[in-house]
């Protein structure tokens, strides 16, 4: 679901670059009014959603970069946890791994820019998002230099987490409805609220991935224990006829 959203989000702004925002906004007016909530801020509304849009539309080929290279990522990363590619096409996924370092980098270079260099809500902002693409980029560096050490279970980990990362831009949109629905009548401003939206969104993601490592260690160190013993067998001599 997670990785829809993403692919859908990047679609919708690749088609509609300088006006996604307020395409959408009807959506979010629809479900405060389904609510019974009242916008305090709906008059600065329109030039809110004007500056976020254009600065989109004034980095065009920036945002291009950011929804192709992260739209490769999202659809990239599902593939490197599937055991079958792992084991029985291992040429595809140590080339797709690679692909999918490069779509990191690429991804999380306009994500600086336009969070940390240009953001839309301020220092609040760019400190969630630094602190984010830092750790996202560190992560698949972390993987990266695990897997070259054949420490798999090590790069398995690592990248579990750096995918977390990238998964929590879609989190955070869903974090961001419920955030505006509930802090918008007691007048959080949306900015504010996006800022919220962004660090409760990646803890959450991120939480649920550590969860995710932390229960199944155990299963992934005996499943390489019985892995060991049966290659130790297969190497031993058939020693049937003594």
């Amino acid at each position: 679901m997670l990785v829809l959203i993403g692919i859908l989000a990047a679609i919708g702004r690749g088609i509609f670059t300088a006006d996604l925002t307020t395409r959408v906004d009807p959506v979010r007016s629809g479900i405060l009014t389904s609510f019974g909530i009242t916008d305090p801020f709906a008059p600065d509304r329109p030039a809110l959603l004007q500056y976020i849009d254009g600065r989109f539309a004034a980095h065009r080929l920036l945002t291009l970069l950011h929804i192709l290279a992260g739209a490769m990522l999202l659809l990239l990363a599902p593939l490197q946890f599937v055991t079958r590619g792992r084991g029985g096409y291992r040429r595809f996924h140590r080339w797709s791994g690679r692909a999918l370092m490069g779509a990191a980098i690429v991804a999380a270079v306009p994500a600086f820019y336009f969070g940390v260099i240009i953001p839309t809500a301020g220092p609040a902002e760019a400190v969630a998002i630094a602190t984010t693409t830092c750790f996202f980029l560190f992560a698949m560096g972390a993987a990266f230099t695990a897997i070259r050490r054949a420490d798999v279970p090590r790069h398995r980990e690592w990248m579990i987490r750096a995918f977390a990362a990238a998964l929590a831009i879609s989190t955070v949109r869903i974090v961001a409805v419920i955030l505006d629905v509930a802090l918008t009548p007691a007048g959080f401003r949306p900015l504010t609220i996006f800022v919220i939206a962004i660090w409760t969104g990646w803890i959450v993601t991120l939480g649920g991935a550590e969860v995710w490592i932390r229960s199944t260690r155990p299963r992934e160190a005996a499943r390489k224990s019985a892995n060991s013993s049966l290659a130790i067998v297969a190497s031993c001599p058939n020693t049937s006829r003594f």
